[in-house]
């Protein structure tokens, strides 16, 4: 496998949110990389187009702001633009989320079946950036389903589906409106691991992107380190009434809870997926001082939404909690915060408000059972309990005010 030079690089972006057009497009404006976005949002796209620049802010560093120019947008599901560009492009890079990938797969399946059909494929690649379990499998399944026999094992052989670890935070201004409307914020933290194991002929020469041959759990560690404790943050911040991420992590009445939950963390990865004990404990410290950084202006509600999302099984809390019983630990902090998810009561927050009716509804077990698919397993009953005891403690100290 060969390096290639970043001369005349281009590359797509799909997801033209705050990941997709601020730490991605940071990144590749830095290596002198051509960016196209693609964003299922037309009003997104119009002004991108309409604004043909944009900044985006490093949050504490203004000095450090990238200045994107030359910005072009189009519909993602534009098939025909789609697989032109992709005709020219090195590299595609996913930020839809998680739940909109099989609708990303349908539209790549589209665009390469055009490419197949003009007989222009040629060796790509593409790198999900998702906070999501497995991505690059759902994102390739959902891809091939829209080619023949023979388009697969073509797509197959020429394109290379990946995955790449976002330790990195992605904003809103910080400060109401800001005079671009396009502006992102990210955080001072330039870096993007990309398992090299799945790259289709040749890697790219980028600063801040580590090809990484042994990537092994590396997407579910930070999963369960950085996206546990946060939402932990988020949903007890919420709970108290605080505003602001680093002003929850920073609580006197949280940061025992948070390094509870860190202990709980580090203890079930290093036993329960073999990580090394040492890039654990290193992995929870970096995502700890992240989340207390004051720099970091970052909203609750950003990070706690789409609650029901975030108690299915496999997903940060209910997953993480699931792994540190099956690893003998007692996920207390960790139920703490999935107590906290169902009582997320945001009326802005369209799954907020879905979760809140279920919830008076039917009842915190039907949750457990239907959305976090609990069943009466050894492993599932203990955190069914664990997570009610949980809810009680969070009455009897008033966080919770209501039955």
């Amino acid at each position: 496998m060969t390096l290639m030079n970043n001369l005349n690089i281009k590359a797509l972006i799909l997801g033209s949110g705050r990941i997709g057009r601020g730490f991605v497009t940071q990144l590749l404006f830095e290596n002198s990389v051509e960016c196209i976005h693609f964003d299922s949002n037309q009003e997104l796209v119009n002004l991108l187009n309409k604004c043909g620049r944009y900044t985006i802010h490093v949050m504490g560093y203004p000095e450090l702001d990238t200045h994107v120019t030359n910005v072009r947008a189009y519909l993602i599901n534009d098939v025909g633009r789609l697989a032109k560009e992709w005709s020219e492009a090195d590299l595609i890079f996913s930020a839809v989320g998680g739940k909109n990938l099989p609708s990303l797969g349908k539209n790549i399946g589209k665009a390469f079946k055009v490419l197949y059909d003009a007989g222009k494929v040629k060796k790509s690649n593409i790198i999900t950036c998702e906070n999501w379990v497995n991505p690059a499998d759902d994102l390739n399944r959902t891809t091939l389903e829209q080619l023949t026999e023979e388009g697969k094992k073509v797509f197959q052989n020429n394109v290379g589906i990946t995955e790449g670890v976002i330790l990195t935070t992605g904003t809103g201004s910080p400060d109401g409106i800001p005079d671009n409307p396009a502006d992102t914020w990210v955080q001072n933290f330039k870096y993007l691991p990309v398992d090299k194991s799945r790259i289709k002929g040749e890697i790219p020469r980028l600063k801040y992107f580590d090809f990484i041959d042994d990537f092994g759990n590396l997407l579910k560690q930070k999963l369960y380190t950085n996206n546990t404790s946060v939402a932990l943050v988020a949903y007890l911040g919420h709970l108290k009434g605080i505003k602001y991420v680093a002003d929850a992590a920073n609580h006197p009445d949280i940061v025992p809870i948070l390094e509870e939950a860190y202990r709980e963390i580090n203890d079930a990865l290093i036993k329960g997926m073999n990580i090394d004990e040492e890039s654990q404990c290193k992995f929870s410290i970096r995502a700890k001082n992240k989340y207390q950084d004051r720099n970091i202006i970052d909203l609750v509600t950003r990070i706690a939404r789409d609650p029901l999302r975030k108690l299915r099984k496999e997903d940060r809390l209910i997953g993480c909690g699931l792994i540190s019983i099956r690893s003998g630990g007692s996920p207390k902090a960790i139920a703490l915060a999935t107590a906290a998810a169902l009582y997320y009561d945001e009326p802005t927050d369209k799954g907020s408000v879905e979760l809140q009716k279920m919830r008076k509804e039917k009842g915190i077990d039907y949750i457990l059972a239907n959305i976090s698919e609990l069943t009466d397993s050894y492993e599932d009953k203990k955190l069914r309990q664990m997570i009610h005891e949980a809810v009680d403690k969070l009455k009897s100290k008033g966080w919770i005010k209501e039955g």
